[in-house]
């Protein structure tokens, strides 16, 4: 790099850094020197060459890798995103730190820049050529951290116990590997995937004894964890919608999604379409509800035959896919529901904001997540909402 292209790379760190401290998910003075230390664009050389190094130091998720079927297959995260799961990792120097999906290996140069000189830093990817690509620009910027190709299902026996695990990959389960390569009162950070509705919470949890307990969540999702090399990524949830060009222009007219869709004929889903491309009667909920509290109580509470994600909001389906009904508000705020056909599906989501709001308004900081392990080493996770 030109000494005009160093300078405009550590000025770009320093204004990323200071949108992470005016959002409020920067306050540690470690993980704020590791971001100005390590350029993004060694881990994103031709993203920076093609597009310039603006584009690096966007707080976007940038993919670098599509699998056969041309879906995202690996990117390097939300820099944002990734800042807030380092403050929750309370990460220490010295720490010996396994990280489960390599990426461009970005996240393992930050991690081995906090834990500094006297800590470790393993990151285990399955894709040979990821890996290769990003244990060749951790040695180029001269990183202690080591990249190891396997299946980060299986941990790295070998350099643990760890004081610290981050998964950069979404997961239903939680493999016993990680849970025995943990140390006692460690913790582990990852994507769960919610199996009844598809949704996912970033956790950190605490190792306690034959458990694992959440001591911290985070809103934010992840491509899945795959299970062999150059596997396809887990496609999404079924999904339909109607766009409008119109004078070179694109616009969403409706987008619904959900596993409930399955349930229906392609008649029915079709009809189901139309009902959210009519005109909704609107229904008041005599609040303003927060669209992440909200969305999330309904993500796990609601029936997930039932669960519709919709565009702009979230809500249910009548049994037969007749009945429609979808929150609505502002970018921030739920303020009414827009119903559409059989009135069945506006009542259900009635009665779940109304469950929502005699329980005190849950957030996500009132969720609590315990991961146990039966006799066959399969994960069992509760989720239970606190008072």
């Amino acid at each position: 790099m030109t000494g005009e292209s160093v300078a405009d790379s550590e000025r770009l760190r320093r204004g990323l850094v200071e949108q992470f401290e005016q959002s409020g998910c920067l306050a540690s003075s470690a993980i704020k020197r590791a971001f100005l230390a390590v350029p993004r664009e060694c881990f994103l050389r031709e993203i920076a060459e093609r597009e310039g190094l603006e584009r690096v130091y966007r707080d976007q998720a940038i993919v670098t890798r599509h699998d056969a079927r041309g879906s995202p297959a690996s990117s390097s995260s939300q820099p944002s995103l990734m800042a807030s799961m380092l403050e929750q990792l309370d990460l220490m120097p010295g720490h010996r730190v396994l990280e489960i999906g390599a990426g461009t290996g970005y996240n393992a140069a930050l991690l081995a820049e906090i834990v500094g000189d006297h800590g470790k830093v393993v990151s285990i990817e399955l894709d040979p050529a990821t890996a290769r690509d990003a244990r060749g620009a951790l040695k180029h910027l001269k990183s202690a951290a080591t990249v190891v190709c396997a299946d980060g299902r299986e941990g790295h026996p070998q350099d643990g116990p760890y004081d610290r695990i981050i998964v950069t990959a979404s997961s239903p389960v939680v493999p016993r590997a990680w849970h025995h390569q943990l140390r006692e009162g460690g913790l582990l950070e990852l994507p769960l995937l919610l199996a009844r509705s598809g949704t996912q919470i970033i956790a950190t949890l605490r190792r306690d004894g034959p458990r694992l307990r959440s001591v911290a969540l985070l809103h934010g999702g992840f491509m899945a964890l795959r299970d062999a090399p150059g596997a396809a990524v887990a496609p999404p949830a079924p999904s339909m919608g109607a766009v409008e060009q119109l004078d070179g222009r694109s616009r969403s007219l409706a987008h619904l999604s959900g596993r409930a869709l399955r349930s229906l004929s392609q008649t029915r889903r079709q009809q189901l379409l139309a009902l959210a491309l009519s005109e909704p009667r609107r229904r008041p909920l005599g609040l303003r509800a927060s669209r992440a509290a909200l969305g999330l109580y309904l993500s796990i509470q609601a029936p997930p035959s039932r669960l519709i994600g919709g565009w702009p909001g979230i809500g249910v389906m009548s049994a037969n896919g007749d009945g429609l009904a979808l929150l609505a508000g502002g970018r921030k705020t739920f303020t009414h529901i827009n119903a559409y056909g059989n009135r069945d599906a506006e009542r259900e989501l009635l009665d779940l904001v109304e469950a929502w709001n005699t329980s005190g308004r849950p957030s996500i900081e009132r969720l609590r997540i315990h991961v146990s392990f039966m006799p066959t080493d399969r994960s069992a996770v509760r989720l239970n909402w606190t008072t």
